[in-house]
């Protein structure tokens, strides 16, 4: 791109000339403009600069510069996601479509699947990065069962004697203190419901007592009132589902909602993606 430039020179003792113009690619200068201080003998080849037109002319030159500079590129929204890998795969999808508009991480050394655990490791998960907008879930991770003799999350049939992850009393307390937790990071906050569990025979070794079935409702109305408490807003990704599946129809496993909505035509990550931006445009 050629360079705006300028020269001066003198044309007698009492006269001087400056010629306004650009270096271009070959090196040679192209003058645009040329002035005079009116010296004698220069009248007739230019005209009086006063101070004021050599102002505005250098003012414009300066404009010039900066339109042809190119723009500082902007850093997109950066969002972090916490919750377990089911939900991870929703995020992913979501973070595919948004491409570029807004940037998701997911926690260094991987996330966790349920709030107790989340509460014990946020400020790993969290890291020591600024985030514009958290996005979380934790409730699949809360209702298996699992071993009551041990503090790792070991899972264990209910008939065999295993109990919940967290009880619905634990999990709103955990909830109410990792938002609490969340808010003080300055992030925008988005909440995604749990999508359904209404089937849970298809770990055939538990013989369908690893998880009730339909459990996640009571949990998803217990995260609506911690999360109106604190006015986070709620992507229903669980209502999304249901209202694409008739009463009588069988649904498939936990697992397979993001499959199964692809091919009925609504992708289960769509109101996540619109979610996401307006969270990240509100920031």
């Amino acid at each position: 791109m050629p360079r705006l430039v300028f020269c001066s020179s003198t044309g007698s003792t009492r006269a001087s000339r400056v010629v306004f113009g650009a270096l271009a690619e070959d090196g040679r200068f192209r003058p645009f403009h040329a002035v005079s201080d009116g010296g004698v003998g220069n009248h007739t080849r230019g005209r009086v600069c006063s101070p004021r037109f050599f102002q505005r002319l250098l003012l414009s030159a300066c404009l010039l510069l900066s339109a042809a500079a190119p723009a500082a590129e902007k850093t997109p929204p950066q969002v972090l996601f916490l919750g377990d890998q089911v939900h991870g795969a929703i995020v992913q999808a979501a973070a595919k479509e948004l491409g570029d508009q807004v940037r998701v991480h997911f926690p260094p050394g991987g996330s966790v699947h349920d709030s107790g655990t989340a509460l014990a490791q946020i400020d790993r998960l969290l890291g020591d990065k600024p985030w514009d907008v958290i996005y979380f879930n934790f409730g699949i991770g809360e209702l298996f069962y699992k071993d009551p003799a041990t503090r790792e999350i070991r899972i264990m049939s209910k008939d065999g004697g295993g109990v919940r992850v967290s009880t619905p009393a634990q999990y709103e307390e955990r909830l109410d203190a990792l938002v609490q937790r969340l808010k003080a990071t300055g992030a925008k906050l988005v909440w995604g419901s749990t999508t359904p569990m209404a089937t849970v025979h298809f770990f055939p070794s538990y013989q369908g007592n690893l998880f009730d079935a339909n459990a996640e409702q009571e949990y998803n109305a217990i995260a609506a009132r911690v999360m109106a408490k604190h006015k986070v807003p709620v992507v229903d990704l669980h209502g999304h589902v249901m209202a694409r599946f008739k009463p009588e129809e069988t649904h498939p496993p936990y697992t397979q909602y993001a499959k199964e909505m692809e091919q009925r035509g609504h992708p289960l990550h769509a109101p996540l993606v619109r979610a996401l931006l307006a969270a990240a445009r509100g920031r």
